[in-house]
């Protein structure tokens, strides 16, 4: 088992040109021929936040500047896990053809996807950042955690991927299955309300949910200009770590079946 790991490190290392390029054609690909280009990258969030900020402090009779950073904070997390889980699972099947011409580390389509919407949330954050200082948000020396909340979600994005961009390629019908279910994980995420606002069975379901305390590791530094707990810590490296392994694990065993079933 070691020396298959150092198989599939050794290939990969040898293969980041390849992955770099993959990610540079997507970035490219995705804003080609478009006036705005990579402003898009925050129009699209911008507009999609705004609105729901508008109605959602309308219903709950909150103050919208308040409401917006809450918003904010825990909408930049779940786009970035949203679209790595859903967009994974294709990664395998609109790769058919170079898949089936030459021999690359089959990792690299996932993973290339990954980061290139790491990216584009990095970018995306950078943007809202500025807007949340412009609502009221502030400066604080807890915001350096953030980096290390990217890392352990970009973890567990990345291993819940994997998992899913290997299922869709044996059950096809699983990408779109997994559209309807991340629409209704949205609601069972402490997005558009606080966890600690619910009672009874609700509750329940919400803190079972591994997304919520990533939503935390972003929304306790800019809200509450602080660390996260440290058992909200412990809990996300956990997590992440577990859905890492899983997701490797799962790839690595079926790696070598893939090009059997494309």
């Amino acid at each position: 088992m070691n020396s298959r790991i150092t198989i599939f490190l050794s290939e990969l290392y040898g293969s980041r040109n390849v992955l770099l390029q993959l990610v540079t054609q997507q970035l490219i690909l995705r804003y080609r021929r478009t006036a705005l280009g990579y402003l898009w990258t925050l129009i699209n969030p911008l507009l999609m936040m705004t609105v729901m900020a508008v109605v959602f402090s309308t219903l709950f009779k909150a103050d919208l500047k308040t409401f917006a950073i809450f918003l904010f904070a825990g909408m930049i997390p779940w786009n970035f896990f949203n679209s790595v889980v859903t967009q994974s699972g294709t990664a395998f099947i609109n790769n058919e053809g170079l898949i089936k011409k030459i021999y690359l580390p089959k990792i690299i389509f996932p993973l290339s996807i990954a980061f290139a919407l790491l990216i584009d949330s990095l970018l995306s954050f950078a943007a809202l950042f500025v807007i949340i200082l412009a609502l009221g948000g502030t400066l604080s020396w807890a915001l350096l955690f953030l980096p290390l909340s990217f890392a352990l979600l970009f973890l567990f994005a990345m291993g819940v991927g994997l998992v899913m961009s290997i299922a869709t390629v044996f059950f096809r019908d699983l990408q779109h299955v997994i559209l309807i279910a991340m629409q209704g994980l949205f609601f069972l995420t402490p997005i558009l309300y606080k966890h600690d606002a619910l009672m009874g069975k609700v509750a329940w379901l919400v803190g079972l949910n591994p997304v919520t305390p990533f939503i935390a590791l972003f929304r306790v530094p800019l809200m509450e200009a602080t660390l996260p707990s440290g058992d909200i810590i412990l809990q996300t490296v956990a997590i992440a770590a577990c859905a890492m392994a899983i997701g490797l694990i799962v790839f690595l065993r079926q790696e070598k079946q893939i090009i059997f079933r494309l």
